[in-house]
């Protein structure tokens, strides 16, 4: 049986957890990671933050994404409050994914989170790319 990469890291946690002799409610980010961890969670809050997008925006806009994992990770989404689908009543009808007052309160995070990235994974890939072209 093959595993996601969501199951495997929520397995990793439990077993982080159990080996530490921790309690689940005992620790907001490994629950926060539960949540929102998964390998294209945040990367489609990311896409959304931006604006409200139809499926395929979003196929176009995602790099990588294949269209069953991102009607899965929408899906997962719907299901736990942090996106909403809205069908809106045109010919033909159009479906628009966005974020709820849960999601879009994930802005801090993500803002932090993108600051954390150019400091410490963006300058280092830049600098890496100095030193080849050297």
């Amino acid at each position: 049986m093959l595993l996601t990469v969501n199951e495997i890291v929520v397995s990793k946690v439990t077993e982080v957890m159990a080996r530490n002799d921790l309690k689940e409610e005992s620790c907001p980010i490994v629950e926060a990671i539960r949540e929102i961890g998964g390998e294209w969670r945040l990367i489609i809050i990311r896409y959304l933050a931006d604006t409200p997008q139809g499926f395929n925006e979003l196929m176009k806009r995602i790099p990588g994404i294949n269209s069953k994992t991102l009607s899965s990770t929408l899906k997962y989404l719907e299901e736990h409050l942090i996106v909403e689908r809205n069908v809106e009543s045109t010919r033909p009808f159009r479906v628009r994914y966005k974020l709820t007052q849960k999601g879009i309160s994930l802005g801090v995070a993500l803002s932090d989170l993108k600051k954390w990235g150019q400091e410490w994974l963006m300058e280092a890939k830049d600098q890496a790319q100095i030193v080849r072209e050297e």
